[in-house]
């Protein structure tokens, strides 16, 4: 898909073909229907520098370009985006504005997500001897909650936010069977891209969930999930990030059930036990835990 090449090229692209790049993320329904020059002229460079533009990204040239961005606003119009974007223009506040402007991010993310990259993930998921979760600042967070679901399934999981020592010291036990997950909102994810990067190198596989273009993440992820956002600088939205990341962590409770709730039943179990006799424990936590889980 366009969305994927342009992330992935975006670090290494000129500022000319940034312009490009940037208007065509940004404004994809509105590029899907100008010509090489009016596009061009639209962003303020010259009509071959848009050839250039997707030909560096492997097309043959704009019009093979500009064809899978029709196609994808089709897709669009078919899925019925509409109700969504009459919502947001509509919308009383701007609490309410930012939480459409999510719904609508959201829904592109379901819609470019490559469900052959998304197959190959879960399987890796599922096999995986560890899985190590790189993130910094806001990603963290996420992180860290990834860990925690994932955790019920996966004895191994480790998240990699303490810096460059912390880091290394569980990298060096990486080997081919073990999954690297990088998070970058931003394009200051240097610490995540340099960990995918080591895991290319030991024969890994290195999965990416990132929330902007020039998040460095792109260069370095096999499997690779950009997601969609309206923010900029250093406030992107968490939503789509977040959604994906939970879907596939959702379905790989769900490929094996009967491991889940044993593993569940084992956790409720210990819990009640460290807790008797105080007052957490004199409680009905059951229902509590379920809901956790």
């Amino acid at each position: 898909m366009f969305r994927e090449r342009i992330t992935r090229h975006y670090p290494s692209l000129s500022p000319s073909f940034r312009k490009v790049a940037d208007f065509i993320l940004a404004s994809h329904q509105r590029a899907a229907f100008m010509s090489a020059s009016r596009l061009a002229k639209h962003v303020g460079v010259d009509v071959a520098t848009v050839t250039r533009f997707a030909q560096q990204l492997g097309y043959e040239g704009y019009i093979e370009l500009i064809r899978e961005i029709q196609e994808s606003v089709l897709k669009e119009m078919r899925e019925s985006r509409a109700p969504v974007l009459e919502r947001l223009e509509t919308a009383e506040s701007p609490i309410t504005q930012t939480l459409w402007r999510d719904w609508a991010n959201l829904e592109k993310t379901i819609q470019n997500i490559s469900l052959e990259d998304a197959r190959e993930a879960m399987e890796g998921l599922r096999s995986a001897r560890h899985i190590y979760i790189v993130a910094e600042g806001v990603g963290i967070g996420l992180a860290m909650t990834a860990k925690s679901y994932l955790k019920m399934l996966k004895a191994d999981v480790f998240v990699l936010g303490q810096g460059a020592f912390d880091t290394a010291m569980e990298l060096k036990e990486l080997t081919p069977r073990d999954v690297v997950i990088g998070i970058g909102y931003t394009s200051y994810a240097y610490a995540a891209t340099k960990a995918l990067e080591i895991a290319n190198r030991v024969g890994a596989l290195s999965i990416g969930f990132i929330g902007q273009p020039d998040c460095p993440i792109a260069t370095q992820a096999k499997l690779l999930f950009a997601c969609s956002v309206t923010e900029e600088g250093y406030l992107p939205s968490p939503t789509g990030p977040g959604a994906i990341l939970f879907a596939f962590i959702y379905n790989l409770f769900m490929s094996d059930p009967d491991s889940y709730n044993r593993k569940l039943v084992q956790f409720q179990e210990y819990y009640a036990n460290l807790t008797e006799g105080t007052a957490r424990g004199d409680e009905e936590v059951v229902d509590d835990l379920l809901g956790l889980f």
